[in-house]
């Protein structure tokens, strides 16, 4: 995809795919500690659910206006910051005595998120040929489906057969790792030459309206797939899987997420609508399965699969689209993308929380299908943002 790329380049394109692995990783691994932290705190489900809730809170607030005061900033400096930031953020949690030094830790990842996520996009572009910016940018947004689809298993089987805590150690080790080989090789870029902006530079009203829209499209698939999945381990329980199984299971829906994204890689850039289509179709029959006990044991871990490999599927359509729309410069589209997921992420596990407490998965899994269903609906009334064919070169 860039044999024309030089060494160096491409091995900046390759960190930048390990950071956005790691920083989605660092989100969404207490979705598979679930249980495991519930019970070393001796808290529900429902409460052990905020440490995701607590990352979410800080990207989703705090992506834009991050990314817009350090616009100035050395890009390569702020990389090695916030992958010291997914460090501390780790380690703390490993070492939390108490869940409130636990939210304390995920904060300050989340903090790291927040900026992190929202450069690496513009950081892609800065390295290759423009004619190259969106192959360049989508690779490096690989690592956010990846980490999506494989973070939670992985760090489910790391705890079952250590300990969460080991868990979030050895994603510490990782970003440790991957900070050092960032210094080493990574190539520097400046920021923005002009003066910090003070507020997103709108390019014209269509590309905002159709930017909006992918905005929230994205918001709305991110909140109803966390919306259940942030309490995937006791739902698989409740299908009768055995305990000890539980990671495996979450290894096999990981990895079988990842046909989610070969196959949205093969239609992207021609087919979007019946791409999007096709992944939201996938996620609700899969979420409609789950529902009550109409199937139990690994027949739920089946439609857990097909679900995740249609939100897996989901992803690469939503940020080619936000490339596609040009509607403000790479930084804060990347913050605005960020930013929403993480709304959708925040309100998913929060609301998933209450619901599961208060009411259980018979409000819970219907909840998450009407709400990925008006995912799909708003997709299909927009094809400005999500054309049925797009021209090829």
């Amino acid at each position: 995809m860039f044999k024309t790329l030089s060494g160096p380049v491409i091995a900046g394109l390759c960190a930048l795919f390990a950071s956005t692995f790691i920083a989605v990783t660092t989100e969404v691994a207490p979705v598979g500690l679930l249980i495991d932290m519930a019970k070393s705190f001796n808290i529900t489900e429902g409460h052990a659910g905020l440490a995701v809730s607590a990352y979410a809170l800080l990207v989703a607030f705090g992506a834009v206006p991050i990314t817009i005061a350090t616009s100035r900033m050395d890009r390569k400096m702020l990389m090695l910051l916030c992958l010291a930031g997914y460090v501390t953020s780790n380690l703390i949690s490993a070492m939390a005595p108490n869940f409130a030094i636990v939210c304390a830790g995920r904060a300050l990842g989340g903090l790291s998120h927040a900026l992190m996520m929202s450069i690496a996009a513009a950081y892609a572009a800065h390295l290759v040929p423009e004619r190259m910016t969106g192959r360049a940018i989508s690779f490096v947004f690989g690592g956010t489906s990846l980490g999506s689809v494989l973070g939670v298993p992985g760090a489910a089987a790391i705890s079952h057969f250590a300990s969460w805590r080991v868990a979030l150690y050895v994603i510490a080790g990782l970003a440790a790792l991957l900070t050092i080989f960032i210094a080493l090789y990574l190539p520097p870029v400046r920021g923005a030459d002009t003066k910090a902006l003070k507020v997103p530079t709108i390019r014209s009203p269509q590309a905002a309206r159709i930017f909006g829209v992918v905005i929230g499209v994205n918001a709305v698939f991110f909140f109803a797939h966390n919306l259940l999945y942030t309490y995937v381990s006791p739902l698989l329980l409740a299908h009768g899987l055995p305990e000890h199984l539980l990671s495996v299971a979450l290894l096999i829906t990981g990895g079988v997420s990842i046909f989610g994204l070969w196959g949205a890689g093969q239609v992207v850039d021609r087919w979007p609508a019946a791409g999007l289509f096709g992944g939201g179709l996938a996620m609700l029959t899969g979420m409609i399965l789950v529902y009550g006990h109409l199937i139990s044991a690994w027949p739920s871990v089946g439609a857990v699969g097909l679900w995740c490999m249609g939100y897996a599927a989901i992803i690469p359509f939503v940020m080619s689209g936000a490339i596609r729309a040009r509607a403000t410069s790479a930084d804060v589209a990347g913050a605005a993308i960020n930013s929403s997921s993480n709304f959708g992420i925040l309100l998913g596990s929060a609301i998933g929380g209450h619901l599961l407490s208060t009411l259980g998965f018979a409000v819970l899994c219907p909840a998450s299908v009407v709400i990925a269903l008006g995912g799909i609906l708003l997709a299909a009334f927009n094809p400005a943002a999500f054309p049925r064919r797009l021209q090829q070169d």
